[in-house]
């Protein structure tokens, strides 16, 4: 079915996505339904246009937003083998994306939180890629928000003992909170996702 979508979205975009405005109309179209969908079809359907963008401009944006949209997809299904089977999309997707990108690493970070969310026995394989990740993330950009919201939520969830609490976390995230309002992103591209889902740590 999904192969029938793209072909569909490729045939209709070949034409319309000739013209720079016209594939930077297209993504931030996608992008801005990509914000809101909370469905398991919005979500199939919204990675599937970016999967058809793609394949008419070779451009990382796109693909970069296909895999998140599995990421999210992943979280949106209710049965451990569904998740799988789009975590597992999300992850074919991440090793086409360029390694040295602190947006990219933050997202194989995303992608490993929500694989241990579907299966906590593979921390030690997971735990690593998020801890790795988020640290090459900030060593090419310090200023990139994502990275201290995703270990916010690390350290929130993670036992005292170890390290984390709810403290540890809630300082990441004001950290992140900064780092988002002081942002000036050239990239009309850029993802903007987790400033809005720090409200529900921060109380906003």
């Amino acid at each position: 079915m999904k192969k029938i979508i793209i072909l569909a979205a490729v045939f209709l975009l070949t034409n319309a996505l000739n013209a720079q405005d016209d594939y930077k109309t297209a993504m931030l179209n996608n992008i801005k339904m990509l914000d809101t969908a909370v469905t398991t079809a919005s979500l199939s359907q919204i990675a599937a246009t970016f999967s058809a963008i793609y394949e008419v401009k070779k451009d990382w944006h796109p693909l970069y937003y296909e895999c998140y949209s599995y990421v999210k997809l992943s979280e949106a299904f209710a049965s451990a083998d569904q998740k799988k089977t789009a975590i597992d999309k999300a992850a074919a997707l991440l090793d086409s994306l360029p390694k040295n990108n602190d947006e990219v690493l933050v997202l194989r970070a995303l992608y490993a939180m929500d694989y241990l969310a579907i299966d906590r026995s593979a921390w030690q394989t997971y735990l690593p890629i998020i801890n790795n990740s988020l640290a090459g993330a900030q060593a090419i950009n310090a200023n990139n928000p994502r990275s201290y919201y995703l270990q916010g939520i690390l350290k929130y969830n993670m036992p005292a003992s170890m390290g984390g609490g709810h403290e540890a976390g809630i300082a990441l995230f004001k950290t992140a909170l900064q780092k988002f309002d002081t942002l000036a992103e050239t990239d009309e591209l850029a993802p903007t996702w987790g400033r809005k889902e720090l409200g529900k740590y921060l109380g906003q």
